[in-house]
C-alpha cells in the first residue's frame, strides 16, 4: 500500500476522534484535535514524498493544490504553529484562548469557552472553537470536516 495512503488512513481515523466529543476528557480530546492538525496538514509532505506510490506529477502539484484550499490552509497554520501557542488570558477570570498567527497574517485560535457558555452542561460533550482571520469562529469539528472534504476531493482527483 502506498504510503501517502496509509497516511490518509491514519488521518481519518484522528478525524475519527475529533468527531467523538460526547463524554471526553477535555485535555485528550484537544490533544486529538491537535493531533489532527499536523497529521491533515503534513499528509502533504507524505504525497510529495511518496516517490513510489504517487506519480510525480502529482506530487509536483501538491503544494499547489492544497494551497488553494483556505480550510487546509488553516489546518497548516494551526498545525505548524501549534509548538508556539500562548495563554492570553488567566485560566481563573476568563477562557483558555490559545492562538497562532498564520504567515498570512491571519489569527487562528482553539477556544475553550464554549465548553462553559453556549454548550448545555448537561451533553457531557467537549466543544472548542477555531476562529479565522475575519474573526468568525466556529467548531473544531466543522474545521476537521471541511479539511477532510478537501483531502478527498484532491485524493480523487488526483487518484492517489
Amino acid at each position: 500500500m502506498p504510503q501517502a495512503k496509509t497516511q490518509f488512513e491514519r488521518v481519518t481515523r484522528i478525524y475519527q476522534k475529533v468527531l467523538n466529543n460526547q463524554g471526553r476528557d477535555p485535555v485528550e480530546y484537544e490533544d486529538d484535535v491537535w493531533s489532527f492538525f499536523q497529521h491533515c496538514w503534513h499528509l502533504k509532505d507524505w504525497i510529495k514524498n511518496d516517490i513510489e506510490g504517487v506519480a510525480k506529477a502529482t506530487r509536483l502539484k501538491i503544494d499547489v493544490e492544497v494551497n488553494s484550499h483556505p480550510t487546509l490552509m488553516m489546518v497548516g497554520d494551526l498545525a505548524n504553529k501549534s509548538s508556539d501557542l500562548k495563554l492570553t488570558s488567566s485560566p481563573t477570570v476568563a477562557p483558555k484562548v490559545q492562538y497562532t498567527k498564520s504567515t498570512a497574517g491571519a489569527t487562528a485560535y482553539i477556544d475553550d469557552r464554549d465548553r462553559t457558555q453556549k454548550a448545555p452542561k448537561t451533553d457531557g460533550a467537549v466543544y472548542l472553537l477555531v476562529t479565522d482571520k475575519n474573526g468568525d469562529e466556529f467548531h473544531v469539528k466543522k474545521l476537521a470536516t471541511e479539511a477532510m472534504k478537501n483531502w478527498m476531493a484532491i485524493i480523487k482527483k488526483y487518484r492517489i
